[in-house]
């Protein structure tokens, strides 16, 4: 076959492989679900960026700390306690904590949960974890007028015995 009769078969290949190679990484980009997730309602959020650095700021003037401890993965739920005191170290009784749990695999799903704080300023819940590795928990606290945001990261082990 001469060359000037191989040079069409040649565009033609080369154009074909770039066809294939595009529809690979189309497949592969698109294999995993949440790959493409992205932070839920985040337009609402950007827009309300201002208010969310207004609650920064209230956030660190009124010094409450929350901490947040786990238990193992459970069928019937894995347990997650709070503790919530003031800038002094006094327990904050009665507050509502709203906690939002997303794990760091699967952003795309969010499990809620509720408690209340007792007289020594500690609550626990059981949230429907179902996977260990690590978790994000968002916390909403109300108390009175009061409301308290914060953001803590957990390495949730294995299953509880």
């Amino acid at each position: 076959m001469k060359p000037a009769r191989l040079w069409p078969l040649a565009i033609v290949g080369v154009l074909a492989l770039t066809v294939g190679a595009n529809a690979w990484i189309l497949y592969e980009a698109n294999r995993d679900p949440n790959a493409s997730v992205v932070e839920p309602d985040y337009y609402r959020k950007a827009v309300a960026y201002d208010s969310t650095l207004a609650q920064e700021r209230h956030d660190a003037a009124l010094g409450w700390q929350l901490t947040a401890t786990t238990g193992g993965l459970d069928p019937a739920g894995t347990p997650v306690a709070v503790a919530l005191v003031d800038r002094a170290g006094r327990p904050l009784a009665g507050a509502v904590v709203t906690l939002a749990a997303i794990h760091n695999l699967d952003a795309g799903r969010v499990i809620a949960a509720r408690l209340v704080t007792g007289r020594d300023g500690r609550g626990s819940v059981r949230v429907a974890l179902d996977r260990a590795g690590l978790w994000e928990l968002r916390f909403d606290v109300r108390l009175s007028a009061e409301h308290f945001t914060t953001e803590l990261r957990c390495d949730v082990g294995g299953r509880s015995r």
